[in-house]
C-alpha cells in the first residue's frame, strides 16, 4: 500500500490538494484535523499550540485510520517535525510525502479568508517554527503560489511514480 502525506503549516491548502488528489487517485482521503481530541481542539481554537506530547497519540490515529483503509491513502496532516513524519513512516508502509511551502505573508492572506475553522492565524508563527522542512525523506516540495491543479498535477507525477495507487 502506498500512502501519500500532504503536509506543511497552517493555510497551505494540505486539505484541499488531498482531497483532490485523493479523488483524482481514487483512494480514501483522510482529513489529520478530524483525529485531534476535543481538548486539544480546544487549546488550539484558544490560541495555545500543541506540544510534542499532545501530538503522539494523535498521529497514531491518523496512522491507524490509514491502516484501517485498507488500501492506498492520501492524508492531509500537518507533520511539521521530522520525528512526527518518521512515526507515521514507521507505522505506514510507502510513505511518500507532498510538502506544501509557502511564505508567512501568502499563508497569512489565506488564514485571514478562512472561516469556520478552529486554527486561529494567532498560531502561523508557532508553526513556522515549528517547521522542520523535510530533507533527505522521499519529498516533493511545491510552492502554495502555483495554482491548485499544478499542485495537484505535480503530486499526483510524485505520488505514481513507481507503481500506480490504487
Amino acid at each position: 500500500m502506498t500512502h501519500v502525506l500532504v503536509m506543511g503549516v497552517c493555510g497551505t491548502g494540505k486539505s484541499s490538494v488531498a482531497s483532490r488528489l485523493a479523488d483524482r487517485l481514487g483512494t480514501q482521503f483522510i482529513e489529520a484535523d478530524s483525529y485531534h481530541s476535543a481538548s486539544a481542539v480546544a487549546r488550539m481554537s484558544r490560541g495555545e499550540p500543541l506540544t510534542d506530547a499532545d501530538r503522539w497519540s494523535w498521529l497514531d490515529r491518523i496512522a491507524e485510520a490509514a491502516r484501517e483503509a485498507g488500501g492506498d491513502t492520501v492524508i492531509a496532516c500537518s507533520a511539521l517535525k521530522r520525528s512526527y513524519r518518521d512515526r507515521l513512516a514507521a507505522a505506514l508502509e510507502d510513505l511518500r510525502i507532498v510538502h506544501l511551502s509557502g511564505s508567512r505573508s501568502l499563508v497569512a492572506e489565506r488564514m485571514a479568508g478562512r472561516k469556520d475553522h478552529f486554527m486561529p492565524a494567532s498560531l502561523i508563527d508557532s508553526q513556522f517554527a515549528l517547521l522542520e522542512a523535510p530533507d533527505g525523506e522521499d519529498v516533493l516540495t511545491i510552492d502554495i503560489a502555483r495554482p491548485v491543479q499544478e499542485i495537484v498535477d505535480a503530486a499526483e507525477t510524485f505520488a505514481t511514480r513507481t507503481r500506480p495507487l490504487a
